[in-house]
């Protein structure tokens, strides 16, 4: 994880060799012994992701952990952008709104921060309010930086408890090198058809979600990051 830090615009879908995509839409599943992941939007933007059963222990806690971190400065980030938006504007639009403004966080300074090596192919960012994996393969097909809301994730922390157990069923039983059952589940993702189907529009249920969310943040202790999670990050240019 990265130390958080507002920056300027910065207006960009690919930094560092890696393609930025703001997660709206999210798919989880499993196949082949990994836990899969399709996230994107409905635009087409898409990025297809398959973790083996073997890294999902450590990832699903630094996962959690990320999630608590951004989650500090996350609601700051959704009143700032809401802010900017007309009254009554449409859930459609306060989703491209939040796009815009990530999109103008300075990544790549972000990215930098972090080593850039195969041994370093799955990392979890925490910036501006929101996780982003850092992603090459054979977790996916090209270098990605996929962001997340965080959440969104705690909302599907059910979800991700029962694809993770799938794929540890899985994997013990299959036959398939991990890095043949990985390019098999990405495979699959890819040849889904994208967008899924329209999920149900936003109720009063996913409101009061989300007002309860915002209280139990209120409630709970801050997050500290540990200095070990926590890279100096070069000042901006003036």
């Amino acid at each position: 994880m990265t130390k958080r830090k507002k920056s300027g615009p910065r207006s960009s879908t690919r930094t560092t060799g890696h393609k930025i995509i703001i997660v709206d839409l999210l798919e989880i599943g499993s196949s082949h012994g990994n836990l899969t992941l399709r996230g994107g939007r409905d635009t087409g933007q898409v990025t297809c992701i398959a973790l083996p059963a073997e890294v999902l222990p450590s990832f699903l806690t630094t996962l959690e952990q990320a999630r608590l971190d951004a989650e500090e400065e996350y609601w700051n980030v959704v009143r700032h952008v809401m802010a900017t938006a007309a009254p009554g504007s449409s859930p459609a639009d306060a989703s491209q709104r939040v796009e815009r403004w990530l999109l103008s966080q300075n990544w790549s300074k972000v990215l930098s921060a972090v080593p850039d090596d195969a041994a370093h192919s799955l990392s979890l960012l925490t910036h501006a309010g929101h996780i982003s994996f850092r992603l090459a393969p054979p977790y996916t097909k090209s270098r990605v930086l996929a962001v997340f809301d965080p959440v969104q994730l705690h909302r599907l922390q059910g979800t991700l408890a029962h694809h993770y157990a799938m794929a540890q069923q899985q994997a013990a039983s299959s036959p398939l090198h991990p890095r043949n059952a990985i390019a098999l589940a990405l495979d699959h993702l890819a040849g889904q058809p994208w967008p899924p189907p329209p999920a149900q529009p936003p109720s009063e249920e996913a409101g009061q979600y989300m007002r309860g969310r915002y209280e139990a943040f209120q409630r709970r202790s801050p997050y500290l990051r540990t200095e070990a999670n926590t890279p100096d990050l070069e000042p901006d240019s003036p």
